[in-house]
């Protein structure tokens, strides 16, 4: 074996479980181990129906995202696999047959699969429990397995102001949440979810910190549990940008790029812990690996680098000049964005930049004949916006010691295949790729139309500063006409 390429080796001839492979985290985990360990033997991916599509058509669809291009030309249908089953449903709604394959065959389980979003019912986030158990159910009938490595969030603990890399006190036992979800009806649970939550800022972290109870309690094999922070846009690989959902920062930056976003409530100094999803992806596989070599179990949070951290503030100093150099053709108005520390100055500023203007143009669209729809998406809005504002308003610090030790330990062959220290990450470089990334990713805009789009927003900058010129001007002829009524009457 090559000291210096410890984990490509690692890899060879491994059979891997992975959940979760149709998320953003999970293609880049596929993409990645197709890439660079080709040697390995089979990778199954738990894929469900979703939105009136067949696990078949999705596993189909699945290698037709642009993460996969440099990869295309190998017979893909050689390493990958799927298997049809739901993390919602009882035992993954695995089929007999699909269970034996997976007990006989696997070597290695990543479980990545989470339902990841902030608004959803303890009901719904109770998956995120139940999916654990039971992968971890099936992996205690795999005589062949080698190691479990499960993702996490580095939030998972966020009650705490400093965070290690162990296992914290969950708020409620496994077993008895899924026994409450089980047994109350849905009104009652709802009723007494924020009872329940107490300091937690959601269902999705309060669920996320209970599966890693499971995780300590459960399974004789190494383990690894990995604590991504913020997971943003590929920094390197396959493609620097890479991103395939509008969820969290690159979200932010996405509506703010657009026009529609005006206001943030944060906090400049503190640090805004995102991380590429690339480097989380072989953070991951390196963590994997450690496991099997060390025969032990360990956690790793993975916020990035304590000495190269991201502030907010510095976030949006780079975004606003990113966003006039490639500008989108599909903005709706000029771009304007700012963070906004004292909490009811944001408030004021979304009421007059956001509310009011939703509502105008609903005004407008219902003068037309057209269906409103800009109330309602920036109700959602702002509903995102305050979910969020509770880690951009707050400071945590972070253990990192094992992922250093981790990253000390790999070969120098393996740093190079499986980077994921971020102590030299050029921020600047790295935003603006996310900016275009955004625009060519998910908005579909190829880099030929950012001459035509620079001229559009030289236009919307005029017609910007002239409509918030004639409101001024009107709110003056009005206070003059309000001060010159009161005073005539006064006298």
């Amino acid at each position: 074996m090559s000291r210096d390429a410890q984990i490509k080796e690692f890899y060879k001839d491994q059979t891997i479980f992975l959940t979760g492979g149709t998320g953003f985290l999970g293609k880049i985990l596929i993409e990645k181990l197709l890439r660079q360990c080709w040697d390995l033997n089979k990778i199954y991916v738990l894929v469900r129906p979703k939105k009136g599509k067949s696990p078949e058509d999705r596993f189909e669809e699945l290698f037709q995202y642009a993460c996969f291009d440099l990869i295309k030309c190998k017979n893909l249908s050689e390493k990958v696999f799927l298997i049809s089953g739901d993390i919602q449903k009882p035992f993954l709604g695995l089929g007999v047959q699909d269970a034996e394959l997976l007990k006989k065959e696997t070597t290695c389980v990543i479980h990545a699969a989470a339902n990841v979003k902030f608004d959803q019912t303890l009901k719904a986030a109770s998956h995120n429990v139940r999916a654990t158990r039971d992968v971890l159910e099936l992996a205690k009938h795999m005589p062949n397995l080698k190691v479990f490595v499960h993702v996490s969030t580095a939030f998972s603990n966020c009650v705490h102001s400093h965070i290690e890399e162990r296992f914290y006190t969950p708020p409620m036992k496994p077993e008895n949440l899924l026994a409450l979800v089980d047994d109350l009806d849905d009104h009652t649970l709802q009723a007494i979810t924020p009872k329940l939550l107490g300091e937690y800022p959601n269902t999705y972290i309060y669920t996320k910190c209970i599966t890693e109870d499971l995780v300590k309690t459960n399974l004789q094999v190494p383990k690894a549990i990995v604590r991504p922070a913020i997971v943003i846009s590929t920094i390197e690989e396959p493609v620097p940008g890479w991103v395939d959902n509008v969820y969290g920062v690159i979200g932010i930056a996405l509506v703010a790029a657009l026009g529609i976003l005006r206001s943030m409530h944060a906090k400049k100094s503190y640090p805004a812990h995102v991380v590429p999803v690339d480097y989380v992806a072989n953070c991951v596989l390196a963590a994997a690996w450690k496991a099997h070599r060390s025969g032990t179990t360990a956690i790793y949070n993975y916020i990035g680098h304590n000495k190269n951290i991201m502030t907010w503030g510095r976030f949006v100093e780079i975004i606003n000049p990113a966003c006039w150099e490639f500008p989108s053709e599909k903005f709706l108005w000029y771009f304007r964005f700012k963070i906004r520390e004292n909490e009811l100055w944001h408030k004021i500023c979304v009421f007059f930049l956001q509310t009011m203007v939703a509502y105008f143009i609903d005004f407008v669209l219902i003068c037309v004949g057209r269906a409103t729809i800009a109330v309602k998406n920036y109700r959602r809005l702002n509903n995102m916006m305050d979910l969020i504002s509770y880690f951009s308003t707050r400071r945590w610090t972070f253990e990192q010691d094992n992922v250093l030790e981790l990253w000390d330990q790999m070969g120098k062959d393996d740093k190079k295949m499986f980077k994921f220290s971020m102590e030299d990450t050029d921020w600047v470089e790295y935003i603006r790729n996310n900016i275009l990334g955004a625009r060519m990713y998910l908005l579909k805009e190829t880099p030929d139309t950012i001459p035509r789009a620079k001229k559009k927003l030289k236009i919307m900058f005029f017609v910007h500063y002239a409509v918030v010129a004639f409101f001024w001007y009107l709110l003056y002829k009005f206070l003059m006409f309000v001060a010159s009524s009161f005073y005539g009457n006064f006298y």
